[in-house]
């Protein structure tokens, strides 16, 4: 188990340790593997306990127009431990690794340890009514949007920020009422990281929220109505200021003739940080009045055309009249679509989710506007994942694609997207637009994903805006029963402007192929090729600039213990 893991410092260690060697790393790796389960015994089937070590040999190349070429040999040892509880009731994963990293070239060397973990749980106390769930991890984040895809353990380790993220949920719901409906959500959570070398913003903030629906039944059919609200409290425990944001809406379909009914609807929402001494203290408040026609087929299959007006704290946006769209239709039990478009305290804003599944085809795309910060998106990001993969491994190889569109993974499952967002540690409140397509495809020897995303984020207070497009494929074809071959290839481009030292763009690539052969069921090779690429003029703080290309040719060993 890792224990007091934030007491550990980011910056790179000098230790006095003796030099690894490849024959003392097999002799770590198999010590690392088995050591913490040899003297464990499992009473009950329902826990699963399991433990792998990775160890990798680098050789590195980096040219860049700062220092010329540079090579490095590096060493990784990595042992993970990972347990698993399932039951009817609860249901619950914990796993925590230390990834060892020696790096040395003719001048100099040095050595690094990078503690992890993640756990996730549920537990119904009372079934299909009251949940409660947790989740959190430790890692290291990229720290600057200009270095994205591009800083890892080996290349830019300068960048990543030790953070800590713990969140817990209460989810009460009253779903199958005949005449009424309601559900009600509490969260906190907390986020925490230290300062990288090149950012000086380390985050300490906790959030509380509360969500809350109340609808009508199954059996309504005259009028057809929902209330919605939600509230959301961000302290920043380094600052003297709380960022709190707040929203509700109203519908209501009232039946006019055969399909068709009189929509009548309102919203409002209120964005503040609370104890400024200039305007950004007063909240921007934003509400809408509509009246409009809907068409209704289905509980889930309407659309919906209103005409609104605005009341707004800002001028310029007040008293304005405008059309507005609400959408839901699932055209299938395998597809849904659901769409917005109306307008928001800063002009036009839409909301789109579509989920389309076929016996081999996945996908899913989302596009949302929201007011948030890093802490929030750090706390609850977006996961629109089309792969089921097990809990110790994010390789294409080793997921497969669920049959559902609501599947719900075991304790040792996880579904994941092969693409991550792409933040800046500077948690100024942001309006970030945002765009996450994923589509997956699996039949016989071959899996193919493909991902697309898209961030803009305005920053609220500073004349700044970044977007960032980035888009990823990645295959795995299967050669034989012990080995395989898998491609990953992403590519970013990230655009800033504001003043001179946030201003520019980069382009960044990150690549890498490998050929894997597991021998026998405990351990598995790979030989792995990796190219990241960085051109552009957009100023990071990168060790090697702002254009360089690193080139990596690497042998892993893997063993697992089960």
């Amino acid at each position: 188990m890792v224990v007091d893991i934030m007491d550990i410092t980011m910056q790179k260690e000098r230790l006095s340790k003796h030099r690894l060697t490849p024959h003392s790393m097999s002799k770590y790796v198999v010590f690392l593997a088995v050591a913490p389960l040899s003297n464990i015994a499992v009473a009950q089937n329902k826990v699963n306990l399991s433990a792998t070590a990775n160890a990798e040999a680098i050789y590195q190349t980096v040219q860049s127009e700062n220092d010329g070429q540079l090579s490095y040999n590096s060493y990784t040892i990595t042992p993970n431990v990972l347990s698993s509880y399932e039951s009817k009731l609860f249901n619950g994963i914990w796993s925590a690794g230390v990834t060892y990293v020696e790096r040395e070239n003719d001048i100099s060397s040095d050595e690094t340890t990078f503690p992890e973990y993640n756990y996730s749980a549920n537990l119904r106390l009372i079934e299909n009514y009251l949940t409660i769930s947790a989740a959190g991890n430790l890692s290291y984040q990229n720290t600057t949007a200009g270095n994205y895809l591009l800083a890892d353990f080996v290349n830019n380790p300068e960048e990543l920020s030790k953070t800590r993220s713990n969140r817990i949920t209460s989810n009460l719901q009253f779903e199958n009422n005949d005449w009424v409906r309601a559900q009600g959500v509490a969260s906190y959570s907390d986020v925490a990281s230290e300062r990288s070398v090149n950012n000086n913003t380390a985050l300490n903030n906790d959030s509380y929220s509360l969500e809350g629906t109340l609808a009508s039944g199954d059996r309504a059919r005259f009028a057809i109505w929902a209330l919605s609200g939600s509230f959301q409290t961000t302290q920043q425990q380094d600052r003297s200021d709380d960022f709190i944001t707040r929203s509700a809406e109203f519908i209501s379909d009232i039946m006019v003739y055969d399909s068709f009914s009189l929509r009548i609807n309102a919203t409002h929402e209120g964005n503040q940080i609370s104890d400024r001494t200039d305007t950004s203290s007063f909240a921007r408040t934003y509400s809408t009045y509509g009246l409009g026609l809907t068409y209704r087929t289905g509980l889930n299959r309407y659309v919906s055309i209103t005409a609104n007006k605005s009341d707004s704290s800002e001028e310029d946006n007040d008293n304005e009249t405008f059309v507005g769209l609400d959408l839901e239709w699932a055209l299938s039990s395998r597809t849904s679509l659901t769409a917005s478009y109306g307008k928001r305290f800063y002009g036009n804003a839409a909301d789109v989710k579509f989920t389309y599944n076929t016996k081999n085809i996945r996908t899913s795309f989302s596009y949302s506007e929201s007011v948030t910060n890093t802490s929030r998106l750090l706390a609850n990001p977006e996961n629109l994942g089309v792969f089921v993969c097990p809990a110790e491994s994010t390789a294409l190889a080793d997921c497969f694609q669920p049959n559902s569109l609501s599947y719900t993974p075991t304790a040792e499952e996880q579904i994941v997207q092969f693409t991550t967002q792409n933040i800046e540690f500077d948690d100024n409140v942001i309006l970030r637009k945002s765009s996450n397509f994923q589509f997956g495809y699996s039949f016989s020897k071959v899996s193919t994903g493909f991902s697309w995303r898209y961030a803009e984020d305005q920053y609220l207070d500073a004349d700044r805006l970044r977007r960032s497009y980035s888009g990823a494929i990645n295959i795995a074809y299967q050669l034989g029963k012990y080995t395989d071959i898998q491609l990953n290839a992403t590519y970013a481009n990230v655009n800033e402007r504001g003043d001179v030292t946030t201003e520019g763009i980069s382009e960044n690539y990150n690549v890498d192929a490998s050929v894997n052969r597991s021998f026998g069921r405990h351990t598995t090779a790979a030989l792995k090729f990796t190219y990241l690429d960085k051109s552009g003029d957009l100023n990071t703080g990168s060790l090697f600039g702002a254009n360089y290309m690193d080139r990596r040719i690497s042998l892993v060993i893997t063993y697992k213990y089960e």
